[in-house]
């Protein structure tokens, strides 16, 4: 009787341990009466051995993530989870469930792509609202202050690619490296003669015309002034010489040479200012007035006879038949008809 009774009152323990719900064994021993309970008993610390004895503080009993640290728990901290810092998620700037020792500056988590060459105070620039776009930056103390068409480039036209690297290596500023030249081999000084302020865009700049032409010694007057550069440079085209048939189709097929500013002169092509005497046949009269056209036709300027039945004998069949002399054909015209005056 003495070895049953131990027995018996064993069995009903564990009818009643055995017995009992799921629920009440399930039970987590940390509750608000029970704090005590280590959560090291049956967790292992995934926090790399720091001494932390409050786990209650950012995880719940009923399960482990997400952590109920939230961005107002953080705020009490020296890091303050402000702008796109509050959707991060906890382990990108807690690698391997680190909480002490962390860096605060942006460098600490963020890689610098401007290579230490901005400084190391990158809110000058960005803000945690967003990284772009970057709207504190004073272009002006990298030495090159955006003007005209520039202030409205992207960062990335500049600051990207074969761009991008020449800037790292310390070789920017040269209007080359962005920008293809059109004028060959005219030296990388583009400033002397196109201009960024004012300018809206970059074909403005191109039309900026600064460049002092008479170094050139091609001074640029009257029509020529008016031309757009383009008009005589055009982009992979030769540089032109000074030769007007540079630009110029001669009208007169070669016959005259090429020598266009004995007659012409850029502010009217079309009033030639040639001298008649250096031919041998001064334009006397009503010929000093006549068009060159009138003699000169089909642009025939060379190989002209000096006789006046070549140019009238149109006139002479319609004078009088009554006049003897133009009945006869060639004659001396000047016997009857003047240079001022072709009839009586």
């Amino acid at each position: 009787m003495s070895r049953l009774v131990p027995f018996l009152l064993g069995a009903a323990l564990g009818l009643v341990v055995f017995g009992a719900s799921a629920d009440e064994t399930a039970a987590h021993p940390v509750t608000p009466g029970n704090r005590d309970a280590a959560c090291a008993h049956c967790h292992e610390n995934p926090h790399e051995g720091e001494k932390f004895t409050d786990c209650a503080s950012c995880h719940a009993t009923d399960h482990f993530a997400p952590s109920t640290f939230g961005v107002e728990a953080h705020a009490t901290l020296s890091f303050a989870l402000e702008g796109e810092h509050e959707d991060v998620a906890c382990r990108q700037c807690h690698p391997n469930a680190q909480l002490t020792g962390l860096p605060g500056e942006c460098a600490g988590c963020h890689i610098d792509r401007h290579r230490g060459i901005l400084g190391e105070t990158c809110t000058e620039c960005h803000a945690v609202t967003g990284f772009k776009p970057v709207e504190g930056f004073d272009h002006a103390r990298s030495g090159f202050a955006l003007q005209g068409p520039h202030a409205k480039a992207g960062c990335e036209s500049c600051h990207q690619g074969a761009n991008g690297l020449l800037l790292r290596q310390g070789k920017g500023g040269a209007c080359s490296n962005c920008h293809e030249s059109e004028h060959g081999d005219f030296g990388r000084a583009c400033d002397t003669c196109h201009v960024l302020e004012g300018a809206s865009s970059f074909a403005g700049v191109v039309g900026a015309k600064v460049f002092d032409h008479r170094v050139t010694g091609f001074p640029l007057e009257r029509k020529h002034n008016a031309q757009k550069c383009g008009t005589c440079h055009a982009k992979g085209a030769p540089v032109p010489d000074s030769r007007c048939s540079s630009c110029h189709l001669s009208p007169h097929m070669g016959q005259l040479g090429y020598q266009c500013d004995d007659c012409h002169r850029p502010d009217r092509w079309s009033l030639a200012r040639f001298d008649h005497d250096l031919t041998g046949w001064t334009l006397r009269g009503a010929h000093f007035t006549a068009a060159c056209s009138s003699c000169h036709t089909n642009q025939r300027w060379i190989g002209l006879t000096t006789e006046c039945w070549d140019c009238h004998a149109l006139d002479a069949a319609r004078a009088p038949a009554s006049v003897d002399a133009h009945r006869f054909g060639r004659t001396d015209c000047s016997d009857c008809h003047g240079a001022w005056k072709w009839g009586f």
